[in-house]
């Protein structure tokens, strides 16, 4: 299983331009068909647009499964749940996936 440590890409995850860099950063050390971990250790924001622009270019690429790492961060908390109800597809069941665990 691959293991995507978002704090890598810093402690405060905003907008759609910062979400799509941090894709294409570690686009090329993707295995396209090997399951992601995704963690949200040591981030201490992110928002629903860096979020949604990050997961939909990760599932678009990725044909494996993708898991997000139990959290309790008050703002991941939050985001998940917008981004689960404004979306209808991949992106929403991989959200929807975590909040039922």
């Amino acid at each position: 299983m691959q293991q995507i440590n978002l704090k890598r890409f810093g402690k405060i995850l905003v907008s759609r331009p910062a979400g799509l860099e941090a894709f294409n950063a570690l686009r090329s050390s993707l295995v396209i068909d090997q399951p992601v971990q995704i963690d949200f250790e040591g981030v201490l924001t992110v928002t629903p647009s860096w979020f949604d622009e990050f997961l939909t270019n990760l599932a678009d690429y990725v044909h494996a499964s993708i898991e997000l790492r139990p959290t309790t961060n008050a703002s991941v908390q939050a985001t998940l749940p917008v981004l689960a109800e404004a979306r209808d597809d991949r992106v929403a069941e991989i959200i929807r996936a975590s909040l039922s665990t």
